[in-house]
């Protein structure tokens, strides 16, 4: 009797397998190019100007790099995205949904780098006047109705138009790295020690899985803005 329940239990086992290999590879969208009128350009003085300030509580886990890239549109607007990486997000609130969200997600069955890679890598998103050199827009994602309690985190789409002047400074508002703007960064916090800001190269691209080209069931597009899908390489 033993044997044969064992035997039961390493054929579901084997049946799951086959059917995450399957979602794995089941497309849920049609391969695309990047989109036109878009010119990738790499700066990296221009990417430093701008640099948002992010300030991210140590049980977050610390900012390891940020990478950039950059293009111009056909009416010569610059666009600069930024994205903070982590070594990995994890909810270590007290709980029954925390508990489940790191046996299930971040860890144990690890389906967040199953569907999206390794690590944590988000995105910013600024459009600039080359003329003016003032921010016209800031594009990023916040925790809607964000409780650590809960099993997983709400995401909400944000826009600011005419931002204001100065260095962006976003506060780190859960634990899978979502923001909020808190205006301009002062003088002095944008003079504090920093992560190291790089250009987002294809290699490094393609390493962290931004793009999938075509998503599958179970395999993700990560945090990022269409026209970044051309690099100046």
């Amino acid at each position: 009797m033993a044997g044969k329940k064992t035997r039961n239990f390493l054929i579901g086992l084997l049946a799951l397998a086959v059917l995450a290999a399957a979602l794995s590879l089941f497309p849920s969208g049609k391969k695309s190019l990047p989109p036109s009128g878009y010119i990738p350009f790499r700066d990296d003085a221009l990417a430093a100007r701008y640099c948002p300030v992010f300030d991210c509580p140590s049980a977050y886990g610390p900012i390891l790099a940020v990478y950039y890239r950059a293009a111009r549109d056909e009416s010569g607007l610059i666009h600069l995205a930024y994205h903070p990486v982590w070594a990995r997000e994890r909810n270590d609130a007290p709980g029954l949904k925390p508990f489940l969200s790191r046996v299930l997600y971040t860890g144990g069955l690890s389906l967040q780098r199953a569907m999206f890679g390794k690590g944590d890598i988000e995105a910013v998103g600024l459009a600039v006047d080359p003329a003016s050199g003032s921010v016209l827009e800031i594009r990023y994602e916040t925790a809607r109705a964000y409780s650590p309690s809960d099993f997983s985190v709400s995401h909400e789409y944000v826009v600011e138009s005419q931002p204001g002047a100065g260095r962006p400074l976003f506060a780190v508002v859960s634990w899978n790295h979502l923001f909020r703007l808190e205006g301009s960064a002062t003088q002095a916090q944008a003079a504090a020690p920093r992560p190291a800001l790089a250009y987002f190269s294809a290699s490094l691209w393609n390493a962290y899985g931004m793009w999938k080209n075509p998503e599958t069931l179970l395999r993700k597009d990560r945090a990022h803005f269409v026209w970044e899908r051309g690099a100046a390489e």
